[in-house]
């Protein structure tokens, strides 16, 4: 990690001396302080959120974010290099004080590929990246994890289809924190997205595959049949059995666990999507299919996955006292897994998938304790006090993956440049197959937040926030969140 800074560090300058004098670069500066308090000691769900792990679980807490980022290029239509850095601090203090870099990255691209070194804010999936309930395998709610990706600057249109057709594809080697359950572990991570449709038809469709994998590392809790000698497969030849999905030879060192499954925890999502273009709104539809082993892969677990229906208003200058700019419904399924046992009858399949939990990788699909995936999928510390220890199976680390969930969300504005923005989530909670909770545990999250411009401090934000948490899976909760915003 030190090292992969020091690459950061240095390429900032070098690219800060070759543009420094072009007339085509840009460089963007931000600073917000704020504050949130709610009426016990946990920050309400939509506060927190899908918030690259930067706000605390535990309220009350004062929060300072500075940020920095960069592009420097040679010409306006981007088919020369282009240079780039972002950097974002975040410190907050509370009862757990904490100082974060959610961003510290340089990029260098040609044309429309490009190479990313360093930890950078995403959300991935065919997915409304604004209002979204969360992206179901990488959503945004945890801190970033620090990488080397190398893939194409969003939809490089192919010349040779007269650009009929798009893709949108990256791969990536990342590194996992340390947790309490593994040390030096990795993240693979690639994905692929084609577009069909030219950029400025009315009708354009999407299709894609979202894959992650954690693998490598040592642990002191496996046993011999979970790990060989404490440690999980990491050579070069486990790397390529891991990006193909392939289980290893019967003669390899490797523990029983991995001949039987594959090397490392796999997870990620089938997309499909279509985009129409109408007069005044531009609607998507998408849907995420979760798969974690051949079983997802071959849709057996259907309906599983995210629905989505965005409409987005195009921008104009005649504005109105109040419209809305943006609206959004989801719909999310988890109950089917393949089904609720392993044997499920099917040849080359298996079911119980327990999404996000692994009994290698003992803390589950998180990174730094916060789920990289949906948040509606919920660990152990989230949850009230009498669902942490539900009898009946293995303690693992995400006690509810069993949901339906309805959501709304919707951005508004009035003439005087006011900005509304409101979610509405409501869930049916089970807990997991192997430790139901026993009946149907319902929850309401909500949110109202308004953004309101400062007249004479230039790009200037007074943001407000209030939020509320009711129901039987998260305490009760009604909290507020205010604060100053500038960039420059």
């Amino acid at each position: 990690m030190k090292a992969l800074f020091r690459i950061i560090v240095l390429l900032l300058p070098v690219s800060c001396t070759l543009y420094a004098q072009q007339p085509l670069s840009s460089v963007q500066f931000s600073a917000e302080v704020g504050t949130l308090a709610s009426s016990a000691r946990r920050t309400p769900f939509w506060l927190r959120a899908n918030q690259f792990g930067t706000v605390p679980l535990v309220a009350p807490a004062g929060i300072i974010r500075l940020g920095n980022s960069g592009v420097f290029r040679r010409d306006s239509v981007a088919k020369g290099w282009i240079l780039g850095y972002g950097v974002e601090a975040v410190g907050y203090a509370g009862p757990n004080s904490r100082l974060l870099l959610p961003e510290a990255y340089a990029k260098i691209g040609f044309r429309s590929i490009e190479l990313v070194i360093g930890r950078r804010k995403e959300i991935l999936g065919l997915v409304d990246t604004t209002l979204s309930s969360g992206s179901y395998s990488w959503s945004g709610n945890a801190l970033p994890i620090p990488k080397v990706q190398i893939g194409t600057r969003g939809f490089a249109s192919l010349h040779f289809t007269k650009d009929l057709i798009a893709i949108n594809a990256f791969f990536a080697h990342g590194w996992f924190n340390n947790s309490d359950s593994i040390k030096d572990s990795y993240l693979h991570q690639k994905a692929f997205y084609v577009r069909f449709g030219k950029p400025h038809w009315k009708v354009k469709l999407f299709g894609g595959v979202l894959h992650n994998a954690q693998w490598g590392g040592r642990s002191d809790y496996l046993d011999e049949k979970h790990a060989y000698n404490g440690k999980l497969p990491s050579s070069f030849n486990d790397y390529l059995h891991l990006i193909l999905a392939k289980q290893p030879e019967k003669n390899s060192n490797v523990s029983n666990h991995d001949q039987v499954n594959q090397v490392g925890n796999h997870l990620g999502s089938i997309d499909v999507g279509a985009e129409i273009t109408f007069k005044h709104w531009k609607a998507l539809a998408y849907y995420q299919h979760p798969f974690e082993d051949r079983s997802g892969l071959a849709m057996v677990n259907l309906p599983d996955g995210l629905y989505g229906l965005r409409l987005k208003r195009h921008a104009t200058t005649q504005k109105q006292f109040f419209q809305f700019n943006q609206l959004l419904i989801e719909y999310l399924t988890t109950m089917s897994q393949s089904g609720s046992t392993v044997e499920i009858g099917r040849r080359l399949y298996e079911g119980l998938d327990d999404y996000f939990n692994n009994f290698q990788y003992l803390n589950g699909w998180t990174h730094q304790n916060q789920v990289l995936g949906t948040p509606f999928i919920t660990n152990r510390k989230e949850v009230r006090s009498e669902w942490q220890e539900v009898p009946g199976g293995p303690r693992l680390a995400f006690v509810n993956n069993r949901v339906q969930l309805f959501h709304l969300g919707a951005i508004s504005e009035f003439a005087s440049g006011i900005q509304l923005q409101t979610r509405l989530s409501y869930s049916r909670n089970y807990g997991l197959f192997r430790n139901p909770f026993g009946k149907q545990i319902n929850q309401v999250s909500g949110l109202l937040g308004l953004s309101w411009p400062l007249a004479g401090f230039g790009k200037s934000h007074l943001q407000t926030a209030i939020a509320v948490d009711q129901g039987k899976l998260l305490k009760n909760v009604v909290g507020g969140w205010i604060s100053i915003r500038k960039t420059w």
